[in-house]
């Protein structure tokens, strides 16, 4: 789901690169082509920044409304926000870890196997 809202507002480097690769000899269309790639860019930050508040904006009425209906839960609630992004901020770093590991492996001993076993960590 966020893959796809990524995918929605911020451009393809493919796009950028076929601009350059088409219009490379004609510098007047490439100058045009960019001014309206950049004026495209602005209108998907401006949608991506208001998208973003909105959400923001909604997930702070939900917490708000369960903490008023759940007063006595709010330091639990904190502890247990707390645990959850360190737990998450540990398993990101034993993913990279155990990616390094595998290409470091991969590239000691030449194994295109070991470094196939390490792109599956990405």
């Amino acid at each position: 789901m966020i893959g796809y809202l990524t995918d929605c507002f911020f451009l393809d480097e493919k796009k950028v690169k076929g601009i350059f690769k088409r219009d490379k000899d004609n510098r007047i269309i490439l100058k045009r082509n960019i001014a309206l790639l950049i004026k495209e860019i602005q209108k998907r930050y401006i949608l991506f920044i208001i998208l973003t508040f909105i959400i923001f904006v909604l997930s702070l009425y939900y917490v708000l409304c369960f903490n008023y209906v759940y007063p006595k839960t709010q330091i639990e609630w904190i502890k247990a926000s707390i645990l959850i992004f360190i737990i998450m901020q540990i398993l990101s770093v034993l993913k990279c870890l155990c990616e390094s590991i595998f290409r470091f492996l991969s590239f000691r001993y030449q194994s295109e196997k070991l470094y196939k076993i390490s792109k599956f960590f990405e």
